[in-house]
């Protein structure tokens, strides 16, 4: 755009010194090879700024600057068919010679084109500078002016007002492209508007600005998820008003938070400041990082780590852990507590006969009847293959053996149900108990093993508890265990 205007200016002033009709001609030629350029590409240029990708593909921008082409064809041929001018002559009574024309078709079409091409950019940038607000006001107004300017010269000379009836469009576009320069070298005047539209709209994580008296001044297309009060209106007003604490809790302004909304999204928010030049703080970027793929992930990975995947209880590490932590709770508060050891009685010949999946099954059975008699405090856990823990806080040896015995009873009534048949599955107990402040959780499971043992060569489908004096076969219609 500005070697077409350095054309089109130095033509003109070459046109103005000429002192023939014939040299008034030739450099009037000569600015049609600038001229006709110079609005599509200024159009253009705002298409640049404004960040509209698809108006500056090849098939669009192409046509605009083949038009310019034919007019700059016809000036250049006007001899041959007068299509671009029916006759040139010079305007008499004029000391220096200068030139009037009589417009012929297709100046009226090169025209109509070069204002629709500057009024159309003039909009775009005015449409920009409505969106952006405030940001880059003086970056807008520089093209805005650009494109104006030119438009209102030129309309004053084709209506006869400028003086002596000079174009001053050419005088006009000295200032505006000093305007373009200085825009450039001072504001960067492509950077700032192509990194906002690039960076800032595409960023995945919603970002909110706010001023110093906590005004918001910018945010993002992503924040809208976050923040769903957020609406153009919003600019301007306090952050307060529009954040919603029920959801994303207090307002961060120095440290970094993590949120859990009610919808099951977490959110981390990063206040950062926005320092100006001289390292002056000016305002606060809020980045809401939705963070709810890695903490589902989070949360299946531990899910995996302390999870049995068959029964969905506590694997053999997740019991251990929470059990030396019920242990040592117990010791420290001189609480009861207590151990049942359980198997299912043949589970081999279970596999054996009716294959693994009735295994799997006859597993998940057993989980199942004894959830419904633990607490909410209770730990369940697989120990291996068909064998299973539950550490009972606060629990008595006697209430614990009772416990055992009510599971007991329960698989023994409900037989497992599979396709064809029903399977009688039964479980063997061993209940044991924290004796002195030493015991480890080892030390109680191995006692609780050595019922489970007793229990197994009693027939199966027996509790027997490890007392103080030693392995005690549990009988329901008994009432004590112990004197």
């Amino acid at each position: 755009m500005s070697l077409f205007s350095v054309i089109y200016i130095f033509g003109h002033a070459l046109e103005l010194t000429s002192n023939s009709l014939a040299e008034s001609i030739f450099w009037l030629k000569v600015q049609y090879v600038g001229m006709p350029f110079i609005s599509p590409l200024a159009l253009l240029l705002s298409l640049r700024f404004a960040g509209v990708e698809r108006m500056r593909r090849p098939r669009y921008f192409i046509p605009l600057l083949l038009l310019p082409a034919f007019t700059t064809f016809f000036c250049l041929t006007n001899e041959w068919h007068h299509f671009m001018y029916r006759d040139i002559y010079l305007r008499p009574n004029e000391p220096q010679p200068l030139i009037d024309m009589i417009p012929g078709p297709w100046y009226i079409i090169h025209g109509s084109f070069t204002f629709g091409c500057l009024l159309f950019g003039a909009v775009i940038l005015v449409r920009y500078w409505a969106k952006t607000r405030l940001r880059y006001w003086k970056q807008i107004l520089t093209m805005i002016a650009g494109l104006l300017i030119p438009m209102v010269a030129s309309f004053l000379y084709l209506m006869g007002l400028s003086p002596h009836g000079m174009d001053p469009v050419p005088i006009v576009m000295c200032f505006t492209s000093a305007l373009y320069l200085a825009a450039i070298l001072s504001t960067t005047l492509f950077v700032a508007p192509v990194a906002r539209d690039r960076i800032f709209e595409s960023m995945r994580d919603g970002v909110l600005v706010i001023d110093l008296a906590n005004r918001l001044v910018d945010y993002n297309e992503a924040a809208l998820a976050t923040v769903p009060a957020l609406q153009p209106s919003s600019i301007g007003k306090n952050i307060i008003d529009i954040w919603d604490t029920n959801i994303l809790g207090p307002l961060p302004y120095n440290a970094e938070v993590e949120t859990h909304e009610t919808d099951g999204r977490y959110y981390r928010i990063c206040p950062t400041p926005v320092l100006d030049r001289k390292g002056q703080q000016i305002g606060l970027a809020i980045v809401l990082i939705d963070t709810t793929k890695q903490k589902t992930l989070e949360h299946r990975l531990t899910q995996l780590a302390y999870t049995d995947g068959l029964t969905q209880i506590s694997n053999r590490s997740s019991l251990m852990l929470k059990s030396e932590e019920a242990l040592k709770d117990a010791v420290q508060h001189k609480h009861a507590l207590s151990m049942l050891l359980f198997d299912i009685d043949l589970f081999k010949r279970i596999n054996d006969q009716y294959g693994h999946a009735a295994g799997d099954e006859a597993i998940r059975h057993i989980v199942s009847i004894a959830k419904r008699h633990i607490r909410p405090t209770d730990i369940f856990g697989r120990y291996g293959g068909e064998e299973f823990v539950i550490c009972l806080p606060s629990m008595p040896i006697q209430e614990a053996a009772q416990v055992a015995e009510q599971i007991r009873k329960d698989i023994e009534q409900n037989p497992l149900r599979l396709t064809d048949c029903e399977l009688r599955v039964t479980a063997s107990f061993g209940v044991s108990c924290l004796q002195k402040e030493t015991d480890t959780v080892d030390a109680l499971l191995q006692r609780a093993d050595q019922a489970l043992y007793a229990s197994k060569a009693a027939g199966r489908n027996v509790i027997h508890v490890a007392s103080f004096g030693g392995l005690v076969p549990f009988h329901a219609s008994k009432k004590k265990l112990f004197k």
